[in-house]
């Protein structure tokens, strides 16, 4: 059993080694690795949305996950949140969930990266993502066949 464990250990430090990263929330340095599924999802198309009533509901600043969208974090792009459409959350069958970290591949280095789900998009759109800016940020933006994989966090 513990020849086992061992081998486990030295297995995910060794594939997960280049993806190594700081987190300086706490006074001690420590370590996150990330591990990304082999299940990749290509939406058809991803596009920017801004928390307007316009583009959301009467109540903009709050996500359908009900999480509240700091204006500020937002405008200094601290946060890196996005809306799928209903038919990838598990809430209507899909694979996605509120608050699942996915890594978006789309070949533009301003949105490739870590994304966190915290919205639905309105259901007339199927296979799409939304991801939210400020509109001082980013006004416009569309990608077509752009790659989510899930991620699972792992602190050492």
């Amino acid at each position: 059993m513990k020849k086992i464990v061992f081998s486990f250990i030295i297995l995910v430090g060794l594939v997960a080694t280049p993806f190594v990263a700081t987190s300086t929330k706490t006074e001690s340095t420590r370590h996150k690795i990330y591990i990304k599924e082999d299940k990749r999802y290509m939406l058809d198309a991803l596009t920017v949305y801004h928390p307007e009533k316009r583009q959301c509901d009467r109540s903009p600043l709050i996500t359908a996950s009900n999480s509240k969208i700091d204006l500020s974090e937002l405008q200094n792009q601290n946060i890196r949140w996005m809306a799928l459409s209903r038919d990838l959350l598990k809430r209507w069958k899909g694979e996605f969930q509120y608050g699942d970290t996915v890594l978006v591949t789309s070949g533009d280095p301003q949105i490739d990266g870590f994304w966190v789900i915290k919205d639905t998009m309105n259901k007339r759109y199927k296979n799409r993502g939304d991801l939210l800016f400020d509109k001082q940020v980013r006004k416009f933006g569309k990608w077509k066949n752009v790659e989510l994989s899930k991620v699972t966090w792992l602190a050492i």
